[in-house]
């Protein structure tokens, strides 16, 4: 009896450690990055901004932060963009801030079947007022274009064609209906 009392202890440690497993992290480390154009070349993106919202996402353990465009040096063409980074610097997330600005270097990640931008702690991504040695490299970006494009007009268009349409066939069925019934 003794010998199956020791036993059970036993077992039951064993079933703890084959049937949990212990919860993956990960830590951040870097490589010394390129200088500046060197990064810039090898960036899909690169641009300045400010920070106007971030987004935390349980899903993916990480965040998207939104920027207004302050200028540009490679891969966008937009006033505002999203780049995904992670939730903490021990997985090489960056601690953005909104209102802050920030020069941000971005690769592309393929997250879920889908392209999107990314940038993490071993990119040269740095807040622009530390970020001047960068800016000397590089040279001046562009001034993104302000272009008025609102997903209202375009859904505008859309209800005004289909409205169109919709009285094409209304009449083009009014019309066979009233033929047919004259016959």
């Amino acid at each position: 009896m003794k010998k199956r009392v020791r036993v059970i202890p036993f077992l039951l440690m064993v079933l703890v450690v084959v049937y949990f497993k212990p919860i993956p992290t990960a830590a951040c480390s870097c490589v010394v990055p390129p200088p500046a154009d060197v990064a810039l070349s090898e960036a899909t993106a690169v641009f300045s901004g400010e920070v106007v919202e971030v987004k935390k996402s349980n899903a993916d353990n990480g965040k998207t932060v939104h920027f207004k465009v302050r200028e540009i040096w490679k891969g966008i063409d937009s006033t505002t963009i999203s780049v995904f980074t992670n939730n903490d610097s021990a997985s090489c997330g960056i601690d953005f801030t909104v209102g802050k600005e920030y020069l941000v270097y971005a690769h592309t990640l393929d997250s879920n079947g889908k392209s999107i931008l990314s940038t993490t702690l071993c990119d040269r991504t740095a807040e622009l007022a530390n970020a001047t040695d960068d800016l000397t490299l590089i040279g001046e970006g562009q001034i993104p274009e302000q272009t008025e494009k609102t997903t209202d007009s375009q859904y505008n268009q859309y209800y005004l064609y289909a409205g169109v349409v919709a009285i094409i066939v209304g009449l083009v069925g009014l019309f066979i209906w009233k033929r047919s019934r004259k016959s």
